[in-house]
């Protein structure tokens, strides 16, 4: 996660004395100003827009198809004049309904069966409690900067989808303000992500100054 972090321009701050590293606010220490237009906008003046990329299994596709696929996604990629990264995070997945579900089934089974399906729902819980359901989300990220970078954005990306969907079985979708929430509660509360809803809106924290 410290890696995505340092690649993102998250928890990093100004170097000074003692006491200016203890006044630092909550806000100095990322670069997060404001998330317009499906872009978020950093402190430091860079625009960065992106889009998800649904996964892609290649182990079905045949020798062919694999190549035709790299060979798209090695052009489209090699056709960005900006700065670009591919980012994969895990999202813990909420399997409290699927385990209520299935205690339903259970009870409403014949005897011989409550069994079977008994034993199946301890180990979907074992899953859930070790924290080994995950499922994997991948994002595309876009970095510009300047007084069109926004604007650039909002004219370049969908066509970077298309091109992208060229690939037969690739979906991708629009990075908007409740995908990006979603990716920065990812990010900072992933081990929260199956338990917590994320956050209606980009909070963030107060500033607190002594009154002179």
């Amino acid at each position: 996660m410290a890696a995505e972090r340092r690649k993102f321009g998250w928890g990093q701050h100004k170097r000074g004395t003692a006491a200016e590293v203890a006044a630092v606010a909550a806000q100095d220490w990322l670069p997060l100003g404001d998330i317009q237009g499906g872009c978020l906008l950093r402190t430091d003046g860079a625009v960065i827009g992106g889009l998800t990329i649904a996964p892609l299994p290649l182990e079905l596709k045949s020798a062919r198809e694999t190549a035709q696929i790299i060979s798209i996604l090695h052009a489209v990629l090699n056709g960005l004049s900006v700065p670009w990264e591919i980012l994969s995070m895990y999202r813990p997945v909420d399997l409290d309904p699927y385990l209520n579900a299935l205690a339903t089934r259970v009870r409403a089974a014949p005897a011989p069966r409550q069994r079977v399906l008994q034993d199946y729902r301890q180990w979907v819980s074992s899953l859930a409690h070790s924290g080994s359901a995950v499922e994997r989300r991948y994002y595309l990220l876009i970095t510009r900067t300047g007084p069109e970078a926004l604007k650039e954005h909002r004219s370049t990306l969908p066509t970077l989808s298309q091109d992208l969907e060229r690939i037969r079985g690739l979906r991708t979708t629009l990075l908007d303000e409740a995908l990006w929430r979603e990716l920065i509660f990812l990010s900072f509360h992933g081990d929260k992500a199956a338990s917590e809803s994320i956050p209606a809106g980009l909070r963030l924290p107060p500033r607190y100054e002594d009154a002179p």
